[in-house]
């Protein structure tokens, strides 16, 4: 697992230039208007090009490449999960492009949904799920691919019906330390258990 660096880093004209390190394992959280927190996701996860600055994960640099290579997870706001696609396929759907062997990653797959107490709604599409179900689905997507950078987008209020942290840390992998996570948030309240690393504004 990597360490993400953001140096001198600008998703918006406009903002402070943001630099971070967040070590793997450890989480730490944005705090900015739901525009800017969701541009800065969007440009760390790679779906968008920085007005400035540099990220990092570990000493490679990946300002420049695409999402596949990054090897960073997104978790957008609301979940962004598939509504014609049951939970299961929502969960695997990031694999399909995936160049791995199928035995381990349906068995880390099998893991994370254990983790997650997602077994019962598996056959179910997302709209029969609660918020905070939908929330955990989009989380086990993103995490089966085994992303050394997980960047979640909250909404306002409780993450995923539980402690964020609590939940992050049921999916590291064994004898890892998991994945360094960063939560862009409006909303304070959301965080509960995840310290806040800086408040970002115009």
């Amino acid at each position: 697992m990597a360490t993400l660096r953001l140096r001198e880093l600008v998703a918006v004209p406009g903002t402070t230039a943001l630099t971070l390190d967040v070590p793997a394992g450890a989480s730490a959280a944005l705090v900015a208007a739901p525009p800017v927190g969701t541009a800065l996701a969007r440009v760390v996860s790679g779906l968008a090009a920085p007005v400035a600055g540099r990220i990092l994960v570990d000493d490679r640099e990946v300002t420049a490449l695409p999402p596949p290579h990054r090897r960073i997870a997104y978790v957008p706001a609301g979940g962004a999960l598939l509504p014609h696609l049951t939970v299961r396929r929502n969960i695997t759907y990031g694999q399909r492009r995936r160049e791995r062997v199928r035995q381990m990653a349906d068995d880390w797959t099998a893991t994370v949904v254990d983790r997650l107490e997602l077994a019962p709604t598996l056959e179910l599409r997302p709209h029969l799920l609660s918020e905070a179900q939908r929330f955990r689905v989009a989380l086990a997507r993103a995490v089966v691919c085994l992303p050394e950078v997980l960047v979640i987008d909250l909404p306002t209020g409780p993450a995923g019906g539980g402690r964020l942290t609590e939940l992050v840390g049921r999916l590291a992998p064994s004898h890892t330390p998991g994945a360094a996570v960063l939560v862009c948030t409006a909303d304070p309240g959301a965080l509960a258990d995840v310290p806040v690393a800086v408040e970002v504004g115009a």
